[in-house]
């Protein structure tokens, strides 16, 4: 337990029992508040430990409580203080979460990570790709913060390729008119409308190497046949390879 660890001073059920402690060490060394013990590691328990405990136990005046502080403390706690530590247990802190939050192609879609690759972009390698919006005109949305990074073309329409917050990069294909290269685009932005007026789609490709080392898997067999179903989900396939439990 610290006074001033390199998180900041320690907070929690460990800290608070230790201060029962502290204040029966000596009278008024640790004067009980009107509403108890706080589970901070403030001045006060800092101040008695330093001041007093270790300068009398022979112990070096950190002011924190390592091992040989709590041999000196152990024995001043009751049964009750004991039996509350012994079940106490260290907070787990939940690990971050690696995956993007990816956002929607249009307003109403679902999440990118939900989606599975059906086909490759062609004459583009590694970057597996599914369709959506399938209306003409329709707005469509950066998934993620990313900036413009290289003008293309498709056809029919207009296409760009862009680089995300995450590292993913993609190729936005089938619009009426791309962004111009270096313009960034906060997740949700408009980036464009929809062009191909026979079968209206956006077209996005996806090039995972940059975040997961390789490239996404799509079709049935996990690289193709083009416009079959089978793969994992792209949220799926981004879990397992960032190894998130």
């Amino acid at each position: 337990m610290f006074h001033d660890g390199p998180k900041g001073p320690t907070v929690g059920k460990d800290v608070q029992i230790a201060k029962f402690a502290v204040g029966r060490y000596e009278t008024n060394l640790l004067p009980v508040p009107a509403g108890g013990y706080t589970k901070n590691f403030g001045p006060g328990l800092y101040e008695a430990l330093h001041k007093v405990i270790q300068p009398k136990e022979g112990i070096p005046a950190s002011g924190d409580i390592g091992q040989a502080t709590w041999d000196v403390l152990w024995p001043l706690l009751d049964d009750y203080h004991r039996w509350q530590y012994r079940a106490w247990k260290l907070p787990v802190i939940p690990k971050p979460n690696p995956v993007p939050d990816l956002g929607a192609l249009y307003t109403g879609g679902s999440s990118v990570l939900y989606h599975q690759l059906t086909h490759n972009t062609d004459y583009i390698p590694n970057y597996p790709a599914y369709d959506d919006g399938w209306v003409y005109g329709r707005t469509v949305l950066a998934v993620e913060d990313l900036v413009i990074t290289q003008a293309s073309s498709a056809n029919p329409g207009d296409a760009f390729y862009a680089t995300g917050k995450s590292k993913l990069k993609y190729w936005y294909g089938h619009l009426i008119a791309a962004p111009s290269v270096g313009t960034s685009f906060k997740k949700g932005a408009s980036v464009g409308r929809i062009d191909f007026q026979r079968a209206p789609h956006i077209h996005l490709g996806i090039d995972a190497r940059p975040l997961i080392g390789h490239s996404l898997l799509y079709g049935r067999d996990g690289n193709g046949p083009d416009y079959t179903y089978g793969a994992s989900s792209v949220g799926i396939q981004l879990k397992e390879s960032l190894s998130l439990e």
